[in-house]
């Protein structure tokens, strides 16, 4: 079987959207009639063709042919016998591409025959979903009673409960130090007509998206409103729209936030910003180098110190379909009071040594996942630190260690230590004019992770260090002990990370879009 579709609506056949296909003459429907998008049969040019709606291929146009069944079809329907031959076709080609019980149910027969077999099929997903969710209850019961008696968890069940559990917004992606900057462009009111707008695609999916941050290198003079618009690319559609008068800007990180983490499941995002007023001087954006992510540059394009630029920014993720906020409007503020950082191996690896020693095996070093090895010698407290360029608000430090090798029978000492960048590492260990200091706390077992915790007395913004430091108490030689440190992260107080309140999108429809 033939099976090909125009090339402008190809993408549009493997997005997240429920669909129905409808094969042969009788089948047209009314606006509404079902929640689903319609796609069409017909034959031409001796196969078929899979048409969106009522659209109907232009002469001349390009077509594209399919390998793959599209996905989310709920249904393929045909009204009469002579339609129903070429839904069988359609149904063997299916089975053929997409393997054996790939293909969608058959429905035969009039509107109403369809509705019936579209509500039979919702009900058996929800009583399907019931017994899903009613297992899934019964398997976290019984792994919560046999871990509740274990003496260690596996590193296995650590990871599945910190995915379950209900965890602050995180931070998924954060652009490099703002080097440059790029002038948004700007509509008059009295002529908006010939102003382009800045788009920069989006490192991310729509899944899971929480919010962003764009960092304002300059606030611009006069009145007017910036307006950010977050829209899918394969499927057109707008996500969530932003519009932020220029008397409510600040230089430095302007957070824009969703009511609640996004549901859709949109690949690639692009963020469209303009700018509408009067102005003596126009908002600028801060650039940050797009590196080795050449397929993220800015458009227009732009470079930061001579490389490929791309907007500085951030990008916060959460649990989809949460909310992280008392608000579910424009209002109050929306987002919490405190968020998380886990520090990623780009950020890692300025990993340094504190002070210089000479071992016959490997004491330090930065391995694979982000963790620290720094191995504790004898007589002397060794020590790593982490140069951290910018930290906004920053409230509390927190890591792990554990001692890795199962054969080591010392207890190792060890302590994280938060510093501005101008303290030496011996002042970080005697805690002169530091920051935040967990104290020395000591690993008894292996294999057991310890929790390391330095809480600042204020938020702290600008730079940091970030000094890791372990010690032989007993002061012998320590065989085996092996120290890793590992999980990294900053809690940031949301009410001073930025020069502003958060924003929403001005439309709750569209914010509650799933």
């Amino acid at each position: 079987m033939k099976l090909s579709t125009p090339a402008a609506q190809f993408a549009s056949l493997y997005d997240g959207t429920p669909k129905l296909i409808a094969v042969g003459a009788g089948t047209d429907l009314e606006a509404g009639t079902v929640p689903l998008r319609l796609l069409r049969l017909v034959r031409h040019d001796g196969g078929y063709l899979l048409l969106s709606g009522d659209s109907k291929p232009e002469e001349g146009e390009a077509l594209r042919p399919l390998a793959i069944p599209p996905a989310a079809v709920r249904a393929l329907w045909s009204c009469d016998e002579a339609a129903r031959r070429d839904a069988e076709r359609l149904l063997g080609w299916w089975e053929e591409a997409g393997g054996p019980d790939s293909a969608p149910p058959q429905v035969t027969g009039d509107p109403s025959t369809l509705l019936h077999g579209l509500l039979a099929q919702a009900f058996a997903e929800i009583d399907g979903l019931h017994r899903r969710n009613a297992g899934l209850q019964r398997t976290l019961s019984t792994l919560r009673e046999e871990w509740g008696r274990s003496a260690r968890l596996p590193p296995e069940a650590v990871e599945l409960l910190d995915a379950l559990r209900l965890s602050p917004p995180r931070l998924v992606f954060a652009s490099p130090r703002p080097v440059g900057a790029l002038s948004v462009p700007l509509r008059h009111g009295r002529n908006p007509a010939g102003a382009a707008e800045i788009v920069q695609r989006l490192p991310a999916g729509a899944r899971g998206l929480a919010g962003l941050d764009l960092h304002l290198d300059r606030a611009p003079r006069g009145s007017g409103v910036l307006a950010v618009a977050l829209t899918g690319v394969e499927t057109g559609e707008t996500l969530a729209e932003w519009a932020v008068s220029f008397g409510d800007l600040r230089s430095g990180w302007l957070p824009l936030r969703l009511s609640a983490a996004s549901t859709r499941m949109d690949r690639l995002l692009d963020l469209r910003i303009g700018a509408i007023g009067v102005v003596t001087e126009a908002p600028r954006l801060s650039l940050a180098q797009a590196g080795l992510l050449d397929e993220y540059t800015v458009a227009p394009p732009a470079r930061a110190i001579g490389q490929p630029a791309m907007l500085a920014l951030r990008l916060w993720g959460g649990l989809p379909g949460l909310e992280y906020g008392p608000a579910t409007h424009p209002a109050p503020r929306p987002v919490p009071d405190r968020m998380v950082w886990p520090l990623t191996e780009p950020v890692l690896a300025q990993l340094r040594k504190g002070r210089d020693f000479e071992a016959t095996f490997p004491w330090f070093g930065l391995l694979r996942g982000g963790r620290v090895l720094l191995h504790p010698l004898h007589g002397v407290v060794t020590a790593a630190h982490i140069p951290l360029d910018e930290v906004p608000g920053a409230v509390a430090v927190r890591a792990r260690a554990v001692i890795d090798d199962p054969r080591c029978r010392s207890a190792i000492a060890c302590k994280l230590v938060a510093a501005p960048p101008s303290l030496t590492v011996d002042e970080a260990e005697r805690e002169e004019g530091v920051l935040a200091s967990s104290g020395w706390m000591v690993l008894e077992e292996p294999r057991r992770p310890l929790d390391l915790s330095a809480v600042l007395a204020t938020p702290w913004s600008g730079p940091m260090t970030l000094h890791l430091f372990t010690d032989i108490p007993d002061r012998g030689h320590g065989l085996y002990g092996r120290t890793i440190f590992f999980d990294f992260e900053l809690e940031i107080d949301a009410r001073t990370a930025w020069a502003h309140p958060p924003a929403l999108p001005v439309s709750e429809e569209i914010a509650a879009m799933p």
